[in-house]
């Protein structure tokens, strides 16, 4: 998968992990911070009295602030592979596929609209900010777009799109009307934004789908003339 791979990219220069209880609940107050005041807020201080623990005590499971922040992505990134990726993944192979990693994706989005989602509000925050964690939501969201064009690529194969279907501008589309979700239900608080999305996407599958094969005519036998009596 690669957007597992990219999360392990992340997740992997991470100090190894000690009171996993005590370091899950740091975790849990930071989401919630950089939810609602982006990653670029969190720092150690800040954790440490929204947590009411030390700052050696925070600093202890974090070595740095920036290991801080990319351990709250990572563990938002692990959040959305396990809630839109890896159950889409049991549906067959094609259209069926595509279909649930995208009903998922914007059920997903959906429930974060309160709160937004945090790669791709991150992406934003870091656009034009170079270092770390623009280089971590840069390799999540590549490797997100990869999981979309393997999909695509299936469903191709697999009859149920066109075979000139240009996987990319595709998946280009599908991430557009995703962004415009986000900035309509968050920005512009529409109540519409949920199922106009799905409009836009069930209308770009159904451009690209390939037609449906018929099935050959089964010709009847014409009936035998009945024999005249001599």
């Amino acid at each position: 998968m690669p957007l597992a791979a990219a999360l392990r990219s992340i997740a992997a220069p991470l100090r190894p992990r000690k009171g996993e209880a005590t370091r899950a609940a740091i975790v849990e107050a930071a989401l919630a911070l950089a939810r609602r005041d982006g990653l670029e807020a969190l720092t150690i201080g800040v954790l440490a009295h929204e947590t009411q623990m030390s700052k050696s005590g925070v600093f202890a499971h974090f070595g740095s602030r920036e290991e801080l922040q990319r351990a709250v992505l990572a563990d938002y990134a692990q959040r959305f592979v396990d809630d839109v990726l890896r159950p889409a993944v049991r549906a067959p192979r094609g259209l069926p596929r595509l279909r649930t990693i995208l009903d998922r994706w914007v059920a997903w989005l959906a429930r974060e609209v309160e709160q937004g989602c945090l790669m791709m509000a991150g992406a934003a925050e870091y656009d034009d900010r170079p270092g770390p964690l623009r280089d971590a939501l840069v390799a999540l969201v590549a490797g997100w777009k990869g999981e979309l064009l393997e999909a695509i690529a299936q469903a191709i194969d697999a009859g149920h799109l066109r075979r000139d279907t240009d996987a990319e501008q595709l998946v280009f589309e599908i991430y557009g009307l995703m962004l415009a979700l986000h900035q309509d239900a968050r920005l512009l608080r529409s109540a519409h934004s949920v199922a106009r999305t799905r409009v836009g996407l069930t209308r770009l599958l159904a451009d690209a789908s390939a037609p449906a094969r018929r099935k050959p005519a089964i010709r009847k036998a014409a009936p035998r003339a009945a024999r005249q009596p001599h």
